[in-house]
């Protein structure tokens, strides 16, 4: 080697050694004081041992500081490189708060909007750790990150449905930068330091929490108590899904037999139709091993959905569940269910739905929250799904609520009903006090009401069942077939196997326009 290169490999040398400390050695103490791994450590934790292979490490913030000393900005704030994750190849970014408590520059902005589309060419998933101060106001030439900020949205807009894209929330996340991890497949929040907040007035002591983003604004799928746990999270969820749209999640080896029948399916559902039970109690009894890995579990609980293997094959879940609202369709179980279901179709996930629910609910108060808008757009949604579709009505099935949950001509692949299934324009309790009021009027003057009212009810029940229903296979199309609720996993499991090279053709068109 030349005399000359030594000169260039030392400033190499110095280049990296100043890379690999970030912020300093105060800084990264900082950090972990307050509970977190660097972006390094983070990165180290969810990468395979020495597969993470370092882009950009060489950039620096082209800017000088108020007194025209230079402004160390290693790596400009921003660790990201490609990697290996159980063996998959991925895509990886995590902002590095010990440097400039994580603000994102020009040069840093640029990075990652790189990154994503150097993901989706390769098509690979991409993963994204948020933990900054938001946008670095002071820096030079600001326009040009916001150039980058534009860029990066852009990019991750353009690839979605096309590569899976996983975002971590692992500290501050604020300013039009908290839009980036919403525009994610998945969001994992740290319940101890991630805080995700557009800006403004803070009015609540949960403003921005991991809980908030679950259980009221929702747009948190996963909530961990540590950095470690949230990456645990993200390695479980890579086994559920594909390296990108044109592959099939891989099926895995099931330990568990698939013409298991379980007696225990026979006691879930209580004799009485008035009362509830919690649908995780059916699906832990079906899916592989009792494994159920569930998004969103506080968002909206009475709608459940989740990832799960029948005989080792992936299959996402959205479930009716009668102990939350009475599995109610309202707005936000709505939304919960389109962009699941939508997910689902573009990484050629099968579908199942159980169902168990009563009509959308009426009145002022869900007019006022859009319910009929909400209604539409899964009926859209899911009238465009071309993955494999099953469905299995458990007991109730009524008005617009049973067609989007993959009943009556939507388009499913097989329609499993158990003999507690019931079909209904809406409700039988208003059906009769709509068609009968005359003779409840009658009753209640001749102190006879619960009797007649039972009378006409079980009348209309009788008519409504699947049991009578599906007699007229061809007139009303209830299910393919009425179901031992014992046989219901080696039904889901044979359904699943029957799609497994589905291949439906959609109406052709440049785009479609959902409800808004």
């Amino acid at each position: 080697m030349g005399k000359w290169m030594n000169g260039y490999l030392e400033k190499l040398a110095a280049n990296r050694r100043e890379t690999s400390a970030g912020g300093g050695a105060q800084r990264i103490e900082l950090q972990h004081r307050l509970g977190k791994l660097t972006a390094r450590e983070r990165i180290e934790y969810l990468a395979d041992q020495g597969s993470f292979e370092e882009l950009g490490s060489q950039v620096r913030e082209f800017r000088f500081g108020r007194q025209g000393e230079a402004k160390p900005s290693p790596s400009d704030g921003v660790i990201m490189g490609h990697a290996r994750v159980l063996g998959r190849p991925v895509m990886v970014y995590a902002m590095d708060f010990t440097v400039m408590s994580g603000s994102i520059g020009d040069q840093g902005i640029w990075k990652i909007a790189e990154l994503i589309e150097m993901a989706g060419q390769q098509q690979m998933p991409v993963i994204g750790m948020f933990d900054s101060a938001g946008s670095r106001i002071s820096f030079k030439n600001g326009y040009v990150g916001l150039n980058g900020m534009g860029r990066l949205m852009r990019n991750y807009c353009l690839y979605s449905g096309v590569i899976p894209q996983i975002a971590l929330v692992l500290g501050p996340c604020t300013g039009p930068l908290a839009q980036v991890p919403v525009l994610a497949d998945f969001l994992i929040i740290n319940a101890n330091t991630g805080f995700l907040w557009w800006g403004g007035d803070i009015a609540s002591d949960d403003a921005g929490s991991a809980e908030f983003h679950m259980e009221k604004s929702g747009q948190c799928d996963l909530i961990a108590d540590s950095d470690e746990r949230a990456i645990d999270m993200v390695k479980q969820l890579l086994q559920f899904i594909p390296q990108n749209c044109w592959e099939k999640p891989v099926a895995a080896e099931s330990t568990d037999d698939p013409e298991r029948s379980e007696e225990a399916l026979l006691d879930v559902m209580p004799d009485d139709p008035k009362f509830t039970y919690d649908i995780h109690e059916i699906i832990d009894l079906i899916v592989d091993n009792g494994e159920f890995f569930e998004l969103k579990a506080d968002f909206a609980p009475n709608l459940v959905t989740g990832f799960a293997r029948f005989d080792g094959m992936v299959t996402g879940i959205a479930a009716s569940n009668p102990d939350e609202l009475s599995g109610i369709m309202e707005p936000d179980a709505s939304d919960k269910y389109d962009r699941f279901i939508m997910f689902l179709d573009a990484f050629n996930i099968p579908l199942l739905t159980l169902s168990d629910t009563p009509a959308y609910p009426p009145g002022d108060k869900w007019e006022r929250r859009g319910v009929i808008r909400h209604g539409a757009k899964n009926l859209h949604g899911y009238s465009h799904l071309t993955n494999p579709k099953v469905t299995l009505v458990l007991r109730r099935s009524y008005g617009g609520s049973n067609i989007v949950m993959g009943c009556s001509k939507m388009g499913p692949d097989f329609i499993y009903g158990w003999p507690t299934a019931e079909f209904a324009p809406t409700g039988p309790e208003s059906i009769v006090q709509a068609v009968f009021h005359k003779e409840l009027e009658k009753a209640r003057q001749d102190d006879n009401y619960d009797e007649v009212y039972n009378f006409f009810l079980s009348i209309l029940k009788e008519h409504f069942s699947v049991m009578t229903m599906g007699k007229m296979f061809t007139t009303y199309y209830t299910v393919h077939e009425v179901i031992d609720p014992r046989e219901t996993r080696p039904r889901i499991v044979k359904a699943l196997r029957a799609c497994i090279n589905k291949c439906e053709k959609m109406p052709q068109k440049r785009r479609f326009v959902k409800p808004a």
